[in-house]
């Protein structure tokens, strides 16, 4: 087993929790709440895994729109002097932003984005909760 296999990007419970939600209901707030390095990296998981045209992952993003096409600049082969990203680069051993070995606090790697059903149930969860 080579030694970037074994390399592992450990995230807050925060993040792991908003990305969980990223296609449930608005999280910019919580996003707010994310130093850069965590929020570039949520950034360009989402990108990578969530779909672009889903109202609520929109409306996480737009708040986010400046760092977003930061990332897409790195996608597109494009230099950056941002420091975050340059470390997250360096950090993920690519000369992207990998998120494979992204894994909670627990060492687990992060569920799929919910299917339309678990929003659908996720969504009725949080209206019960309200009441």
């Amino acid at each position: 087993m080579s030694e970037e296999k074994e390399k592992k990007i450990v995230v807050s419970d925060l993040y792991k929790e908003i990305y969980t939600n990223f296609n449930v209901s608005s999280q910019v707030e919580n996003m707010k709440k994310l130093d850069k390095r965590e929020l570039y990296l949520l950034l360009t998981f989402a990108l990578d895994k969530h779909s672009d045209e889903d109202p609520v992952v929109i409306h996480n993003f737009q708040p986010f729109k400046d760092e977003v096409m930061e990332i897409y600049d790195i996608q597109d082969d494009n230099e950056t002097t941002n420091e975050v990203l340059l470390a997250l680069i360096e950090e993920t051993g690519d000369k992207y932003i990998e998120t494979d070995d992204v894994v909670d606090s627990e060492g687990n790697k992060l569920r799929e984005p919910y299917t339309k059903q678990e929003v659908r149930e996720a969504k009725i969860d949080i209206l019960n909760d309200e009441k």
